[in-house]
């Protein structure tokens, strides 16, 4: 395969370039790394509907005019409308393209979007059936596509997402403290605002938007602020990182919470790229993950954590901490998706 026969499919919004996560725009880099193109659409959002209609329209059709025989990488979902998953569909058809989909996340299984969950249904199945190749994100996940009609040949475990980035000398001090960082909205986390009643011997740092000052009522809980993805490592020093969502500190529930039993929370690579140790949910399908590389604790309650700090010594915080950056530095180089490409390169 030529290096100019290999594309990833890259989403600009409003001629806005790097619009997308995190998440997608480590994995592009990545992807470029490894002789990968971008192959751009212009997203119009910020313009009346008619123009967005016709402007979007021309855009998904550049996907008919692919190189005959390339590869093309797609970011699963992107969120614009449905249209993008049946030019797809046609280009593969036209040119004979093989379709390698890097699911971010499952939305018919996520199940957040409710108003747009037939829609999401939709791309879903069509992925599944297009893709000559998918990137899961683990063990768990790939049941659930061969559950879904997908033949586990053609699947590859990423195992966790990578987080690029520079490799800073800093110190991970030993702290009995629970690091927080995302969107802090109590109406999207519930279980955020039950913190105020863990025992006090447990300290939380919380970084991020839409924090309740109410919060800040307790002397166990101390907000750091918001950061931008890329500085957020620099500001995480001390304690764990805790891998929960939901609206409950003794289980993660409702939709968000139960997603984590399939899906591999960028969360997670935030903290062990930043060094820290992971406190995370028991059921959650990354628990395997953290538990076998010795990277931290799981969990079924955050209630929990009072007994494991309790017994919790500095030098068994080191050793963790010493497990924590092999990971780290695998996931600020891209090893985990620079392996997987290296599989679906086989299969495809």
């Amino acid at each position: 395969m030529s290096v100019s026969s290999k594309y990833y499919l890259n989403i600009s919004i409003d001629e806005v370039m790097n619009a997308s996560s995190k998440a997608v725009n480590d994995c592009n880099s990545i992807l470029k790394s490894l002789g990968f193109d971008p192959f751009t659409l212009n997203i119009r959002k910020d313009c009346n509907p008619f123009l967005k209609k016709v402007l979007n329209g021309l855009e998904f059709m550049k996907l008919l005019r692919l190189k005959k025989n390339s590869t093309l990488v797609i970011p699963h979902p992107i969120y614009i409308n449905k249209k993008y998953i049946d030019f797809l569909k046609k280009a593969k058809l036209k040119n004979n393209l093989k379709l390698v989909f890097l699911i971010h996340d499952i939305d018919s299984l996520r199940k957040i979007f409710i108003d747009a969950l037939d829609d999401f249904n939709y791309i879903d199945k069509t992925m599944y059936e297009i893709s000559d190749a998918i990137i899961a994100h683990n063990e768990k996940m790939i049941n659930y596509l061969e559950e879904n009609g997908v033949s586990r040949k053609k699947v590859v475990n990423l195992k966790i997402f990578d987080y690029l980035a520079p490799k800073a000398e800093k110190e991970i001090s030993f702290s009995k403290t629970l690091n927080i960082a995302g969107n802090l909205d109590v109406n999207k986390s519930g279980y955020i605002k039950e913190l105020v009643s863990i025992d006090k011997s447990v300290k939380f740092n919380l970084y991020g938007v839409n924090f309740d000052n109410s919060l800040l009522k307790s002397e166990s809980i101390n907000y750091k602020g918001a950061f931008l993805p890329d500085e957020v490592p620099l500001q995480l020093n001390e304690g764990f990182g805790l891998v929960w969502d939901g609206q409950s500190i003794n289980t993660c529930s409702g939709n968000t919470g139960e997603y984590l039993r399939y899906n591999n929370p960028h969360k997670l690579s935030l903290y062990l790229a930043s060094g820290l140790p992971v406190i995370i949910w028991a059921q959650a399908a990354e628990a395997k993950f953290v538990v076998e590389n010795k990277l931290g604790y799981a969990v079924n309650s955050i209630n929990d954590v009072t007994s494991i700090f309790k017994s919790l010594d500095e030098q068994q915080y080191s050793e963790i901490k010493s497990n924590v950056l092999k990971i780290s530095s695998k996931l600020q180089d891209g090893y985990f998706l620079k392996e997987a490409i290296k599989k679906v390169e086989k299969i495809i």
